[in-house]
């Protein structure tokens, strides 16, 4: 089970805010925070309309990396920005995330991938957008394993997002994305999964109730990677309970090693 901390976002206003006055400190400090609270890997997003991702992101992947050594998922659909991330990210290759089944889109950050040894991820959208439906979801994911497998990438440096949508406009989508990982670990065992959970809850009450009711339902669905808040104890509760309930966390020592430090406890509220 891969956990990646997604609060190093540029769509969230304070980490916005940081990237465009450069306040390092506040990267740091957000870096730091989800290193100590589990976090395997960390999301890093600069984008910022009407400012030049090229600089921004390259000054993030520094700026992380100066302060944390965890693994780094860039994330950006524009190849110029990721390729000057590259150029000054340190050691072993980052995630890539993300390319889609869009017009260009494989085109542009497939050879980056495959010259720079990274694991990409895939989003199971195309041209028409995100379907609603399982079947055009897994046939789009389909489409783009053929097509990245098929030009080098090795099957276990690709992941497959099937898209969380809000269940607030539709109350089938999580069963829907639980059919589709179904769907894709029966048919593509070797292909890896990953999603930003938190997007099933937007504009509900009590998201993270959702939110780590809903990982929990993915976890035995087949689920490997989660893009979640890991500065949410209770989600992180979750996360290592679903651990071992689904055999990915062998003999319980990660399980037993948070309850002997606290992690398990609920905070007082």
């Amino acid at each position: 089970m891969l956990i990646v901390g997604e609060s190093l976002n540029a769509s969230i206003p304070r980490v916005g805010k940081a990237v465009m006055e450069r306040d390092a400190d506040a990267i740091v400090g957000l870096a730091r925070r989800q290193a100590e609270c589990g976090a395997q890997m960390l999301d890093l997003n600069a984008a910022v309309t009407d400012r030049d991702e090229t600089e921004d992101l390259a000054w993030m992947v520094r700026t992380v990396q100066s302060a944390v050594d965890l693994p780094l998922m860039l994330d950006s659909s524009n190849p110029a920005a990721l390729r000057a991330a590259l150029e000054v990210h340190e050691g072993s290759p980052p995630v890539l995330s993300s390319v889609t089944n869009e017009t260009g889109s494989v085109e542009g950050l497939l050879p980056l991938a495959l010259e720079r040894g990274c694991a990409l991820v895939a989003l199971c959208m195309d041209d028409d957008k995100i379907s609603p439906e399982p079947q055009v979801r897994f046939d789009i994911a389909t489409k783009l394993i053929d097509r990245i497998t098929g030009a080098g990438l090795p099957a276990e440096r690709l992941f497959i997002d099937p898209m969380v949508m809000t269940i607030g406009t539709d109350t089938d989508s999580g069963l829907a994305l639980l059919h589709l990982i179904r769907m894709l670990r029966e048919s593509h065992p070797s292909i890896r999964t990953l999603c930003g959970a938190s997007n099933v809850s937007f504009g509900m009450p009590e998201r993270k109730l959702l939110n780590r009711t809903f990982v929990s339902m993915l976890a035995a669905a087949g689920m490997e990677g989660f893009l979640v808040n890991v500065r949410d104890r209770r989600m992180m509760a979750t996360l290592r309970a679903a651990a071992v309930l689904v055999g990915k966390d062998k003999w319980c020592r990660n399980y037993i090693r948070a309850h002997r430090s606290g992690e398990l406890e609920a905070p007082v509220e």
